[in-house]
This record gives C-alpha cells, sequence and structure tokens, in this order.
C-alpha cells in the first residue's frame, strides 16, 4: 500500500518524537522507515501506524535511528564541503572574483586612510573590520533571513556554519597581526613585504569565502526540498 499524507506526517511526528528535531534528518529517516512500514502494513493490514513504526524502530536495534542520524550529517558534512570547493573554485576562475578583490582593495586602503590619521591611529583596521562584519550580517539577513526559523531547524544549515570558520580564522589572524606587520598601501606594490601579501591573501580569501556560502547553503537546501517535495509536504 501507499501511504497517505496524514499518515506520512503521523510518521515524520513520532520521528520526531524520538529525538531528531532537524527537519532534513527526520526526512532521511522518514525515507528508510516509510518503505519498511508500507511493506509491514501489505502484509498485516489491521496494524496501527505506531506499532508498525515502533516494529521498524526495533528493526535498527537498541540505538533506534541513531546510527541513520550519523551517517546522513557525515554524508552532509561530505556534501558541504564538494559543494564549498566547487563553489570557490568557480568563483576563482570567474569574473565574480573581482567581488572579493574590490572588497579587499577597499577594506586595505580604507583602513590604511583611517590609520594614517590622527583621529584613527592604530584602531582603524578594526573599526573598518566591524563596519564589514555589520554588512555582512545584512546581508545575510535579507538572502535568508526571512526564512530563517526553519532553516535553523535544518541539519544542513547548521553544518554551512562550520564553513564561516574559514572565513573566521583568516580574518581573525589579519586582525590580530596587522598591528606587528606594519601601516601598508596597496596603491604602492613596491612597498610590500611578504607577510603583508600574506595577510592581503588571507583577507581576499575571507571574503570570497562570505560571498560564496549563500550558494553553499541554497545547494544543500535544495537536496532536502527535494525529499520534501517526494513525499508532498511542501
Amino acid at each position: 500500500m501507499k501511504l497517505s499524507k496524514p499518515q506520512i506526517d503521523q510518521l515524520k511526528a513520532l520521528i520526531s518524537k524520538k529525538g531528531y528535531p532537524e527537519i532534513d534528518v527526520q526526512y532521511e529517516i522518514l525515507d528508510h522507515v516509510a518503505c519498511k512500514v508500507e511493506s509491514m502494513l501489505d502484509h498485516q493490514p489491521k496494524l496501527s501506524m505506531e506499532d508498525a513504526f515502533q516494529k521498524v524502530h526495533s528493526e535498527f536495534g537498541i540505538f533506534g535511528f541513531s546510527d541513520l542520524e550519523l551517517s546522513y550529517k557525515k554524508t552532509i558534512d561530505k556534501r558541504l564541503r564538494n559543494y564549498f570547493l566547487k563553489e570557490l573554485k568557480k568563483k576563482i576562475l570567474s569574473a565574480g572574483i573581482l567581488i572579493p578583490m574590490a572588497l579587499t582593495f577597499v577594506f586595505i586602503q580604507s583602513a590604511f586612510a583611517m590609520e594614517t590619521s590622527i583621529s584613527f591611529g592604530h584602531g582603524a583596521l578594526v573599526l573598518v573590520g566591524f563596519v564589514f562584519m555589520i554588512s555582512v550580517i545584512f546581508w545575510w539577513y535579507f538572502a535568508f533571513g526571512k526564512d530563517l526559523k526553519k532553516y535553523k531547524n535544518y541539519a544542513s544549515w547548521k553544518g554551512n556554519q562550520g564553513i564561516l570558520m574559514f572565513a573566521y580564522v583568516p580574518l581573525q589572524f589579519m586582525f590580530q597581526g596587522y598591528r606587528y606587520i606594519g601601516t601598508f598601501n596597496l596603491l604602492d606594490p613596491f612597498a610590500l613585504g611578504f607577510w603583508q601579501i600574506f595577510i592581503i591573501l588571507l583577507v581576499l580569501l575571507s571574503f570570497t569565502i562570505l560571498n560564496i556560502l549563500p550558494a553553499v547553503l541554497k545547494r544543500a537546501l535544495d537536496d532536502t526540498k527535494k525529499l520534501e517535495q517526494l513525499y508532498s509536504l511542501v
């Protein structure tokens, strides 16, 4: 027999009660459980949905669906890494790299101009960095803010947050290392040393990563939507 939408909804609720709150994890488990429940109800039509679910759950052993959850989250992490590397390669090899390059230029030059002024001194980079990070927060809000309540319940969204570390670490290195390396001006390339070029590359990498993260997240969420559409729950 084919499960009806109310039956699918009931299965999803039962999976959630077992301690799996992430929406995409629920669908992944549902993808495995629904087939088994359908087969069981074909052979035992009088069996209730809850009893069929409990029998299927017991077949997975004492840890229930924990192995499925762990396996799926590993798949998410691997998938996100692949998406991340593909988007990063696409950005670097396309005209799109001009956006993070322009942001890097403005970031470094504005910090240089402010630091050489009497008013701001060595706090210039921190101030410029703060302004840029606030801009990124607004950018993310307008890109995903309206659906944030839904996205935060996805394992794919939570996994995507780990990628932020790839941007956070270079930025922190730049913030901390700048004062030891000294003031530099991108308009004077002959004055740049090895460490200054290294910091510029880290800043460029950070802005590139921040630029591709929305695309990475969208691809991950599209995978979940395919499962949602499969069970006609959207």
